[in-house]
């Protein structure tokens, strides 16, 4: 593990200034930037040192050398459905998610580290990690300097609050709604946080999947009684964020968007018009076009999406190190219940909708820059449940190289029955019981009052609404996101409903054994972080999220002064959890796999640069080598020695590692920033 990319003063009193200091300037916005405030100074300065005597030369333009590029191939989708190399032998993606980088760099003393120093130590052989492809979420929240964001409040079933009183509980936030970002605002967000992450994956010789991280997970249904769905708020609320609405005459934008509600209206409104148990074809679903047919996708949601990938699918379509994951959990409308009977022909329309007017788009704006590279493709539903391709796989719908996502967690229907390939036929509950031993909780029955409807044709038939399904007979399975945690102050969704839900016995082992018997399956675990839940780490010193006290429940809009700074040192060490929880375990899950189906050379990659006598060093990973003379410092040597070599082969075949004024190019001006930076 890299401990530290700074040095540390001599005395504890210069320690404290120059972290102060630091932080201070880390601070400073790049409007207001001082090196150009301070230029006249800085050229004074530089006649002091017998350097301003030079003339200005002109720039070395051009890119950094391409290191490692050859440790990186073009992956695609083979014929048999798996995530294949140039040479067609497959590669099986395993990983760790990290956080958001702007989060991260907002709350850097807070957690304790930046982000290039998390992929660090993610990536460090020598301390046991080998990830090879680590998931990078860029979330609108981030993107436009929006609260937070969770995926939804901790409530108790039968218990619900009013959406109405939620505003004071900073857990329970509403999502930015589109478009949540200016196209200025997504640029500098990338050129300022995301770039730096993407360069250091490539650096360190894994895979890079840049994650379109929206989600939303709507408010509890306030004062109405719950039914069991739980997608209750109309689908223009403020605590929604759906990416289709039904437009029937019975419901449009002003009712909840779920097709479990719009299955539920039918139901409880239609009364003897055939919604029953044995429905086996479509020719058998009465008062055709009925309401599954009329949905209509959300415009302003779908218009940011395309904003996001028409600029960051051309900024990263040529690194060789990148994959594109178009979306990370399509939201409700979610697609439920059975590949076949009742529910599944009423659930074909929203597919199609889905297919052809939402995800499909998107997917041609990637390939208007990036043609021949798999896709990570979410599914609605949260990406629980892909039976959908059973009734029309993207290949059918004309698109190429996709691999589908699958999110899992502890609590999650079929991690009760530890059945995630879901390779059983759907049973009614007293059969589950009676398989199981234990009765199927609430909210997974069907409404009480309506016993007609509890099989075939009930809309949720939760024993069967998630899992794999056999998918990978269709496309290769990304599982993006999968984690757990021992902890009952969490989630029920993330920990687990169940006594031993949530812990590595229970959980983690049986979950990993399936998903490593397939190699048309990839993994990717959440989260490598001390905040995002499931966390892996624990950095104690921070306090915990819920104690945080911050303007408009934003980390954007609270004083940097005002965030708690528990590192004031940075790096901080992190503690990987272990017992029954996730970090140790998937650690080992790394090293154990670390070269199985992976076809090609992995590792670090060696980005040494010479220069004169000299091997410069990034001593703070933003890219830059100010430690031109290696020695684990910077200071007025390491200035002359630029101005010495700026001609030399190192520099010029590495302008960007010595473009410190970020012109584009390398002249006596970056040797005069680099003085600045003294």
């Amino acid at each position: 593990m890299h401990d530290n990319d700074t040095p540390r003063q001599s005395t504890e009193s210069t320690a404290t200034n120059e972290n102060t200091r630091r932080r201070v300037l880390n601070e400073v916005d790049d409007s207001a930037s001082p090196i150009e405030l301070s230029r006249r100074g800085m050229m004074r300065t530089a006649a002091g040192a017998g350097l301003a005597s030079l003339a200005l030369g002109a720039g070395l333009s051009g890119t950094a050398a391409a290191d490692g590029i050859e440790n990186f191939q073009n992956l695609t989708v083979s014929s048999d459905n798996r995530i294949v190399n140039e040479d067609g032998e497959t590669f099986k993606m395993r990983g760790i998610n990290i956080p958001d980088p702007k989060r991260v760099h907002r709350t850097r003393y807070l957690r304790g580290k930046t982000p290039t120093q998390i992929v660090d130590m993610l990536t460090d052989e020598d301390a046991g990690w080998y990830p090879r492809v680590i998931r990078v979420p860029a979330q609108p929240q981030d993107i436009g300097e929006h609260p937070m964001g969770h995926t939804g409040p901790t409530y108790e079933f039968g218990e619900l609050e009013s959406p109405q009183a939620v505003d004071d509980d900073r857990r329970k936030m509403r999502p930015p709604q589109p478009v949540a970002f200016t196209e200025e605002q997504l640029e500098d967000y990338l050129e300022t946080y995301y770039d730096p992450v993407v360069e250091r994956c490539k650096e360190q010789g894994v895979y890079c999947i840049v994650d379109y991280h929206r989600h939303w997970h709507e408010q509890p249904p306030g004062i109405e009684e719950p039914s069991y769905a739980e997608n209750h708020l109309p689908y223009d609320s403020e605590y929604t964020n759906y990416w289709a609405y039904n437009s029937h005459e019975m419901f449009g934008p002003e009712e909840p968007g779920s097709w479990g509600y719009v299955d539920q209206v039918f139901i409880n409104n239609t009364p003897g018009d055939g919604y029953v148990e044995g429905l086996n074809s479509e020719s058998d679903l009465p008062g055709t076009p009925y309401a599954y047919e009329n949905w209509t996708v959300n415009q302003e949601l779908l218009d940011e999406v395309l904003l996001f990938w028409d600029v960051v699918a051309e900024r990263y379509a040529d690194e060789p190190h990148v994959l594109f994951e178009p979306y990370n959990e399509p939201t409700a409308p979610g697609i439920w219940g059975p590949v076949e009977g009742c529910s599944a022909f009423k659930q074909k329309p929203l597919w199609d909708t889905f297919v052809d007017e939402f995800m499909g788009p998107i997917i041609e704006k990637i390939r208007e820059y990036q043609s021949d590279r798999v896709l990570l493709v979410g599914v609605p539903g949260w990406c629980q449940s892909v039976q959908a391709l059973h009734w029309r796989d993207f290949n059918d719908a004309g698109y190429d190289d996709i691999a589908v996502t699958w999110h899992n967690y502890a609590g999650h229907d079929v991690s009760q029955m530890n059945n995630w390939f879901n390779d059983t036929s759907y049973q009614s509950p007293e059969a589950v019981e009676a398989e199981t031993g234990e009765a199927l909780e609430e909210p997974y029955l069907p409404v009480d009052d309506h016993p007609d409807h509890m099989t075939d044709c009930y809309g949720w038939e939760a024993y069967e609404a998630a899992g794999l399904q056999n998918a990978m007979d269709h496309h290769p399975i990304a599982v993006t996101e999968f984690g757990w945690i021992n902890d009952p102050d969490v989630s029920h969704w993330l920990r687990g409903t169940t006594t031993g839900q949530g812990t590595l016995p229970e959980y983690g082992v049986p979950f990993l054994d399936q998903i490593e018997q397939d190699d048309r399956i990839s993994w990717v675990a959440w989260c490598a972080d001390v905040r995002w839940l499931p966390k892996m780490f624990e950095y104690p010193a921070a306090p915990e999220e819920g104690d945080l006290d911050l303007v408009n429940d934003n980390f954007y809009d609270t004083p940097m002064e005002d965030i708690p700074a528990p590192c004031e040192d940075l790096p901080c060490e992190w503690d990987l959890i272990g017992g029954e929880n996730s970090g140790v375990y998937l650690k080992q899950q790394l090293e154990a796999h670390k070269d199985d189906d992976v076809p090609f050379e992995t590792g670090p990659i060696d980005d040494t640069i010479e220069v004169g006598e000299y091997e410069p060093e990034d001593p703070t990973g933003d890219g830059l080598y100010d430690d031109v003379t290696g020695d684990g410092q910077t200071n007025h040597e390491d200035v002359q020695a630029f101005y010495e070599h700026i001609d030399d082969e190192g520099v010029q075949e590495n302008p960007d590692a010595f473009d410190f004024d970020q012109d584009g190019s390398v002249s006596f001006a970056d040797v005069l920033e680099l003085l600045n930076r003294l």
